[in-house]
């Protein structure tokens, strides 16, 4: 197996998606060891709504000591030092009286965490896979209560599927749904063809969405269930509110939130 990976490196070889430098073909996925060590990890005290670090205890990936070709620590896997305390809430998630019960988001949307999101939703990222797999790893002990959870991605309008070609929210619902044992339910729909939120005030992101989305028809919610909505980036969360909204007003009991970032 390890010539077979060889041979395909010195056929089509690899490089990290970020710094471009060759990867050893003992590295699996794209993403180098030294570039890992940039994301920048949700840890310390983190809001119980949305995931994000309170505090400054944020800390950046470790290397692949003792876990040969992963990008992995044993130490950061086994200590993740998260603290989620409960009513801990940020001033945000206070503003925006979610519809949705808690939430996870794995790392801050900066450098190598921004341009791993963008590749993944612009760049025709379905190559990176194997990196989530790798995130996924690393915080194994944030994602254990997932288990068996439905994992609903926010639909895309099917004219922007069209044009990308793919929704980034439902390959990440997939790998996590993969990774934790859940299943994943396309429950949502767009009613309706949005802007794109990036340019959009707090305000504007909150308007924009709302009533855009509904449930797919004859679909049912089952009150037993824990639905996850999952998504990329958590920004001020207007879109994945607007989502649990429409989940909790057809009698979902417990709805959560994943984002891989927050920013």
């Amino acid at each position: 197996m390890l010539l077979f990976d060889h041979l395909l490196d010195f056929i089509f070889p690899r490089d990290c998606f970020y710094c471009k430098k060759p990867l050893h073909f003992r590295q699996k996925g794209f993403i180098c060891d030294e570039c890992f060590e940039k994301f920048i990890f949700n840890r310390g005290v983190c809001c119980r709504c949305c995931g994000r670090a309170l505090m400054t205890e944020a800390v950046r990936g470790k290397s692949n000591e003792g876990i040969t070709g992963t990008g992995l620590s044993r130490n950061a896997v086994s200590e993740p030092h998260i603290v989620v305390t409960e009513g801990v809430c940020c001033l945000n998630c206070t503003e925006l009286q979610p519809f949705f019960d808690n939430g996870i988001s794995l790392f801050a949307f900066t450098d190598v965490g921004r341009a791993f999101v963008h590749t993944l939703k612009y760049h025709n990222g379905t190559w990176l896979r194997a990196d989530l797999q790798h995130l996924f790893v690393h915080e194994k002990v944030r994602l254990e209560d997932l288990k068996g959870a439905v994992f609903v991605p926010v639909p895309l309008h099917f004219l922007r599927k069209w044009k990308r070609g793919y929704n980034q929210s439902d390959l990440i619902a997939n790998a996590l749904a993969k990774y934790v044992g859940g299943r994943v339910q396309r429950l949502l729909r767009r009613k309706r063809h949005t802007p794109s939120q990036t340019s959009l005030t707090k305000a504007q992101r909150k308007e924009n969405v709302r009533g855009a989305f509904g449930l797919h028809r004859f679909v049912e919610i089952d009150r037993r269930a824990m639905y996850v909505l999952t998504d990329d980036v958590f920004t001020t969360g207007s879109t994945l509110n607007e989502c649990a909204r429409v989940l909790k007003e057809n009698g979902a009991t417990v709805v959560r939130v994943f984002t891989l970032a927050h920013g």
